[in-house]
């Protein structure tokens, strides 16, 4: 495809996303129910969009039969696209708004760690309603800076930008250096990262779901390097009433060695509890991604693998 033509198809996708995500930020919760009903269903039964891979994926590892995992996997659709209505409208909230949305009652696991002044790096995974948690804090008086993956499609990278730093929440990409992050951290601000994702052959292996999977190696690395503690945290959906901030009890640096195994073993700790959580609401977590692209077959001379291979 020509550049004339990609730049075109990049712009034609960016002004279809904030069509759909305007129109739904001003429906009726009824009516986003029924668009989310609608393009699920045409993107899981006919465009076929991965349905196989997370059918299989959900099969394999929350050993349900074939009729269970397809079913679960068809709402797994259906609640990402209305998650996702409901967090492209932070485009078009207004900071009260935001506030009203959003209810949290554990909200000392994260003061109790910015009172030790070495920051604090909170970790989620693509489940329920991540986007909306940076710019809550914001508003509520937190500093945070949300490490984000660009987008390959620039006008959509420039707009998702945009939603994310309207209130006040800061994003820089994976290429944040390290004196950056001290120095935030020394501040007492927050870092954001999402912890869910395949991270290739350099990533830090544990278990996941009973697979192994190859997890990021910053938070356990930067906590370690910098002493500020890992706080898990999920927004757990709740149209009905308010959506529930659930923040985790923080897992501090101290309690692990800054060595490989010390790494492996502060990884391990929140991604077991993102797998409670998985498993106990399976319909919330991104089942498209590929989180278990990467295997230790794949990766003999990772330093994290050569410690599960000496066991």
């Amino acid at each position: 495809m020509s550049k004339d033509k990609t730049k075109t198809s990049h712009k034609l996708q960016i002004f279809l996303l904030d069509f759909l995500t305007r129109k739904a930020a001003g429906m009726s919760f009824c009516k986003r129910q029924r668009m989310a009903r609608l393009i699920s269903g045409i993107v899981f039964d006919l465009l076929k969009l991965r349905t196989e891979y997370v059918i299989k994926s959900i099969q394999s590892h929350l050993k349900f039969d074939r009729q269970q995992a397809k079913q679960t996997a068809r709402k797994t659709y259906y609640n990402f696209l209305l998650n996702a209505f409901e967090m492209a409208g932070l485009k078009y909230w207004s900071k009260t708004e935001i506030l009203e949305k959003i209810s949290c009652d554990s909200l000392e696991n994260l003061e109790k760690v910015l009172a030790r002044n070495k920051g604090a790096i909170i970790v989620s995974g693509h489940y329920g309603l991540w986007e909306l948690v940076p710019p809550w804090l914001s508003i509520k008086g937190f500093p945070v800076t949300v490490v984000v993956r660009r987008q390959n499609n620039p006008e959509a990278d420039k707009w998702m930008n945009e939603m994310r730093t309207k209130h006040g929440a800061l994003t820089t990409d994976s290429g944040y250096s390290i004196r950056q992050i001290l120095k935030s951290l020394r501040k007492g601000h927050i870092l954001a990262l999402m912890v869910d994702q395949d991270n290739g052959k350099q990533g830090i292996f544990v278990k996941f779901m009973d697979s192994w999977a190859s997890a990021p190696t910053g938070p356990a690395q930067i906590s370690l390097k910098t002493g500020a503690p890992i706080v898990p945290l999920i927004l757990q959906p709740d149209y009905k009433n308010k959506h529930r901030l659930k923040i985790f009890e923080p897992v501090y640096p101290e309690n692990f060695t800054n060595t490989p195994q010390g790494q492996q073993l502060m990884t391990q700790k929140y991604t077991s509890l993102l797998e409670q959580l998985v498993k106990a609401d399976p319909e919330q977590w991104f089942w498209l991604h590929r989180r278990w692209k990467t295997t230790i077959n794949d990766a003999p001379d990772n330093k994290w693998v050569k410690i599960i291979n000496s066991f």
